[in-house]
């Protein structure tokens, strides 16, 4: 079964414009409220590559600017799920339930995102996830242990509707590998000032609800 998509015609709600360079058409999307560009080509409209440029928050935070863009470029969703959700609260940055395993932070739902076992399947139709990029990170700022991405994304796709997607940002991660169900339409680049951090935004799409895994199988 074919699962491309073509991104103009379904999940890309802002104004974009077209080029074209040494024979190659583009179709180009502003990052708008951050610096920089993603684009689309037209010999393959279902893959989204870019790179943004943001200034750094502290204590783990999302960059500025960043939540604003997903919203800009993809539309707003009021039915998402945050995940590790650290200091995004519920009813703010267009986040309807929040995760964590940190009760310090005051999420609406003290669980672990790996497995979120009390909420109910196929529950959003958005999901999103910032999870700790390292050991040392998750302990001190966490108080618990990296979690396996495998795992998170595999836990998203069963709360997530068929036809939402799923935005996992990560440290310098190039993530391909997908739960059944599940199709990476994009990656963008992210340079962090001032710390010259390089993170990546990872944008998977649900298109068909499928048998669940174990989660011991990650």
């Amino acid at each position: 079964m074919n699962h491309e998509l073509d991104l103009l015609n379904s999940v890309i709600k802002c104004r974009s414009y077209r080029t074209s360079w040494d024979r190659e058409a583009y179709i180009v999307i502003p990052a708008t409220p951050c610096t920089g560009l993603l684009y689309v080509t037209e010999n393959n409209r279902s893959f989204i590559s870019g790179h943004i440029r943001v200034r750094g928050k502290s204590d783990g935070s999302y960059p500025y600017h960043y939540l604003q863009m997903i919203d800009s470029i993809f539309g707003t969703d009021d039915n998402t799920i945050e995940v590790c959700s650290g200091y995004v609260k519920a009813g703010t940055d267009g986040a309807h339930v929040t995760v964590d395993i940190n009760a310090d932070r005051d999420p609406s739902q003290v669980l672990d995102a790996q497995i979120m076992a009390p909420i109910a399947d196929e529950s959003f139709t958005r999901w999103r996830a910032d999870p700790p990029y390292n050991e040392k990170t998750a302990k001190e700022m966490y108080k618990g242990k990296l979690p396996n991405t495998m795992k998170l994304l595999t836990a998203g796709a069963r709360v997530c509707k068929t036809g939402s997607l799923m935005f996992l940002l990560l440290g310098p991660q190039n993530w391909q590998m997908c739960p059944s169900g599940v199709k990476r339409i994009g990656l963008v680049f992210i340079s962090v000032v001032p710390n010259n951090e390089i993170r990546c935004l990872n944008i998977f799409y649900k298109y068909a609800s499928e048998p669940k895994h174990r989660l011991d199988e990650y």
